[in-house]
């Protein structure tokens, strides 16, 4: 069974409103990292051509690759820079959303075995 429109367009929604998410401090903060920002966005946007044609596989990368966003986004909530807080609450929150959705998208992807019948 294919994933379905509305779920294939949660899962890209979340993936680029977190690619939004981890470009934010380049736009607001002085003291960015231009090599954190590619550590992060990197493993995503590799994921993006596989999620678009909707890869199987592509969604367990994703799925690996959302709990190290999640770990990020848990350690960013506990700083002391406001903007980070806020920053990663919404990225603790779209992991959450974005991982339910692999989750369900690749159990509904999944084909059902054939069992063998012993007689």
């Amino acid at each position: 069974m294919p994933v379905s429109r509305a779920l294939h367009y949660v899962l890209l929604g979340c993936a680029l409103v977190l690619l939004l998410v981890f470009s934010a401090p380049l736009l607001f903060a002085e003291n960015a990292s231009v090599g954190l920002w590619l550590m992060q966005c990197i493993p995503l946007l590799l994921t993006l051509p596989g999620l678009w044609q909707r890869r199987p596989r592509a969604l367990q990368w994703l799925g690996f690759l959302v709990l190290f966003y999640f770990l990020n986004g848990v350690l960013q909530a506990a700083s002391a820079v406001p903007l980070h807080r806020w920053l990663g609450a919404l990225t603790v929150l779209l992991c959450v959303v974005l991982f339910a959705a692999v989750i369900v998208a690749f159990r509904g992807s999944r084909r059902p075995r054939q069992t063998q019948r012993t007689e």
